[in-house]
């Protein structure tokens, strides 16, 4: 009997999402790592560059931003019409680079413009992997695997144990950064860092729901939640608009919808205008600053007219990798959707559902307008999926509503095996694309040119 019941908790252990996501992210991503050709991964040159320099004492020509990049855009075949050379990729390998006797000298304090701040803490980890690779064999190619094994294991162990603390949304969680990350995990770039604190920020926000007051946040709690928040300065500033769903705790709208009803007839017509009137008020003087009302008629040609619509707006929902067919992105939020509806029966406070929801257009509307304020010709061509991809984690608490609502139910078993065989096809699938791209038709590897 003791023997049986082993066997059974040894299966139980090996089928914990946990564990069968760290299993399939080491193989997928050495896989990816090792196919997908170097510099091809999008904006590799920048994340290569910005992560050398963090150890670097000369910080040398070969390794600045503009000839790292120039190499990548080689590599991916911009000003050759998209046509690469597979020679050129083994160049990139074998050739080492002139690094000048470069020393090594740890500094974190970043130079210039960027979206991330003053200080470089999200390559951190690519950098890392870089200055191993570069003490192994200071080539671009070297450098820019060890990047891109750094940013895997770092990304592997944290998400790990953000899995083990997730008690609502597990598979979810896995689906849309496994499958909406590939190309961003599995490269050095600073979006595995933005990725971590922000699944740990609504993985905690998820948590903070559950509690109704205040006063029942214990110590802890809110030190991690402080530390979260606190966090964001140091990651892409487009996730700051996640903060939005912090209105969404029932802690902090109840009580203030409670007063609100306890308000006689009057009362509540009067507050009504105090707020349409201090939100027009707040309108007509951000517009004098930004064009709000041109920004919002902008947003509404871009993404609500399709006649108007350029082809990154059409691709905006696009979560697999651009290179593979459309198709396989329908089906995959489909099972997405169905994978978050099955995994748990929960009920969610009506208020957090709509935040939580609401969260995503904001994010949405907040990132275009901030592209539109850069430069606005080219607002709705550097607005892609990636940027919303993430969000999409706040639809948890709808779906799953809906799930309770219409008693929607599928086993623990069948969500596993879904959720598996879905990571395990669109990843075989995206490597076969990217080795065919690559190798045979010798074009641009990763990405697809929507301009």
């Amino acid at each position: 009997m003791n023997k049986i019941q082993d066997r059974a908790n040894k299966q139980s252990k090996y089928s914990r999402p946990e564990n069968i996501f760290l299993f399939l992210i080491l193989l997928i991503g050495f896989l990816t790592i090792f196919i997908t050709p170097p510099m091809t991964m999008g904006d590799e040159g920048y994340h290569l560059s910005r992560s050398y320099n963090l150890f670097s004492t000369k910080s040398p020509k070969s390794m600045s931003n503009l000839q790292v990049t120039a190499k990548e855009f080689k590599a991916i075949g911009i000003g050759t019409q998209s046509k690469v050379s597979p020679t050129f990729y083994k160049k990139l390998i074998t050739e080492k680079v002139d690094l000048q006797d470069d020393g090594v000298k740890f500094s974190i304090y970043s130079k210039g413009n960027n979206s991330f701040g003053s200080f470089d803490f999200m390559h951190l980890p690519s950098a890392i992997g870089i200055l191993i690779a570069r003490l192994i064999y200071p080539s671009l190619g070297v450098m820019d695997y060890g990047g891109r094994i750094a940013n895997l294991i770092c990304f592997s162990l944290i998400f790990y144990f953000l899995i083990r603390k997730n008690k609502y949304a597990k598979w979810s969680m896995t689906l849309i950064f496994m499958i909406g990350g590939i190309q961003k995990i599995f490269s050095p770039s600073y979006d595995v860092v933005s990725f971590l604190v922000f699944s740990a920020f609504v993985v905690n926000l998820m948590d903070l729901v559950r509690i109704e007051k205040i006063r029942d946040v214990g110590l802890k709690k809110a030190i991690y939640t402080t530390f979260l928040i606190c966090s964001f300065y140091f990651i892409k500033r487009n996730y700051i608009f996640a903060f939005f769903a912090l209105i969404g705790l029932p802690m902090l709208y109840r009580p203030i919808i409670d007063k609100v009803r306890k308000l006689r007839s009057l009362g509540k017509v009067f507050l009504s205008i105090i707020i349409l009137g201090i939100m027009s008020i707040v309108c007509l003087l951000l517009n004098k600053k930004i064009p709000i009302f041109t920004i919002i008629k902008k947003f509404i040609e871009n993404y609500i007219n399709v006649e108007l619509m350029g082809n990154n707006a059409k691709q905006l929902w696009q979560v697999v990798p651009t290179t593979l067919p459309i198709f396989v992105n329908i089906l995959f939020i489909l099972i997405l959707f169905i994978v978050m509806m099955g995994e748990l029966k929960a009920t969610w406070a009506t208020g957090t559902v709509i935040i939580f929801s609401l969260t995503y257009l904001v994010n949405w509307f907040g990132i275009f307008a901030g592209f539109f304020i850069d430069s606005a010709s080219l607002a709705s061509s550097n607005l892609q999926g990636r940027y919303l991809s993430p969000f999409l984690f706040f639809f948890v608490p709808f779906v799953q509503n809906l799930g309770k609502k219409f008693n929607f139910t599928m086993s623990e078993k069948s969500v596993r095996r879904l959720s598996v065989w879905t990571i395990i096809i669109i990843s075989v699938l995206y490597l076969v694309v990217t080795f065919y791209r690559s190798y045979v038709l010798k074009i641009t590897p990763t990405w697809t040119n929507n301009v």
